[in-house]
């Protein structure tokens, strides 16, 4: 009888031990979390629930430097990243280190970041403004501008005009070329303005057509629509010829001057350069796109 009951024992306890060693085979593996090639440790292992992974927030925060707390009134998790802070306080620091003297200065200092195409450079001597137009392309191309080729071989400044005390107008044209040494220029605006304590960059804006008007369109209401204007060939312009189209927010100057004309004053053969808006246009040639800013020489 104690045989018996020994052996059923012996048979239950060698089932039980089966059927952990079976579940135990079925589970998933556990998952890791690496922060930066490094495995990090956790009190409690991430899950998976129906394919969304999900992680201690606090091992992670702290890993990336922040600082974590928990508010029990509110329920909130509170994170503070403290590294951030620190990144930006020094970075702010930097560009008051680096800011230019002088308005010839902060229009070299662009340049030169086009030219080493360092985004970081460009936008560091921007005014405010500028910076909030600009900064999601900028971060968007991971703070590196342009391509490796063609690549700008040289670069040229020209102080234009005195708009103000305080603001000059310049010209800044680039010289690129590539490995079959083919060379091309691009024209660009650049206003530098006096701020609290440096000069800085305040508008860009590349010539996108350059040449003279060839026609004039008149809209429905008998005011100018739109103007095509045909240039030479690598003369600094992006597009040799393009319809030019006057939007409400075209801003048109006399030459290389802060003096503002209408679009009454765009006449067939008067010269102009044209800067268009950003954003997206249809791949047609030649373009039909709104322009910026039109300058009439």
């Amino acid at each position: 009888m104690k045989n018996k009951l020994l052996t059923t024992v012996l048979a239950g306890v060698l089932i039980a031990g089966l059927g952990t060693a079976a579940f135990a085979g079925n589970q998933p593996k556990p998952i890791k979390l690496n922060l930066d090639g490094k495995e990090l440790a956790t009190d409690t292992a991430p899950i998976n629930i129906n394919g969304k992974i999900l992680v201690p927030v606090r091992v992670i925060s702290e890993g990336l430097g922040a600082k974590v707390d928990w508010d029990s009134s509110t329920n909130t998790v509170i994170i503070n990243s403290q590294s951030t802070d620190s990144q930006k306080q020094q970075i702010s620091y930097l560009e008051q280190a680096l800011a230019p003297k002088d308005q010839l200065s902060a229009v070299n200092s662009w340049a030169e970041g086009v030219k080493t195409r360092n985004g970081a450079w460009q936008y560091a001597v921007m005014t405010p403004e500028l910076k909030k137009e600009t900064y999601n392309s900028f971060a968007e191309a991971n703070w590196s501008t342009g391509v490796s080729s063609p690549w700008v071989k040289n670069y040229e400044v020209k102080e234009l005009s005195k708009l103000s005390d305080a603001a000059y107008l310049y010209s800044v044209v680039f010289t690129y070329t590539d490995s079959t040494n083919a060379v091309y220029t691009e024209n660009w605006y650049i206003t530098a303005e006096k701020g609290e304590t440096s000069w800085l960059v305040s508008s860009i804006d590349q010539v996108d057509v350059k040449g003279k008007i060839t026609s004039v369109t008149l809209g429905d209401d008998k005011k100018i629509k739109s103007i095509f204007v045909t240039g030479s060939a690598n003369n600094g312009g992006t597009y040799q010829e393009a319809n030019v189209i006057i939007g409400s927010n075209t801003k048109i100057y006399k030459g290389n001057t802060n003096i503002a004309l209408t679009a009454e004053d765009l006449k067939e053969g008067a010269a102009v350069e044209a800067t268009f808006v950003e954003g997206p246009m249809l791949m047609i040639y030649p373009p039909s796109v709104e322009a910026k800013v039109i300058r009439v020489f």
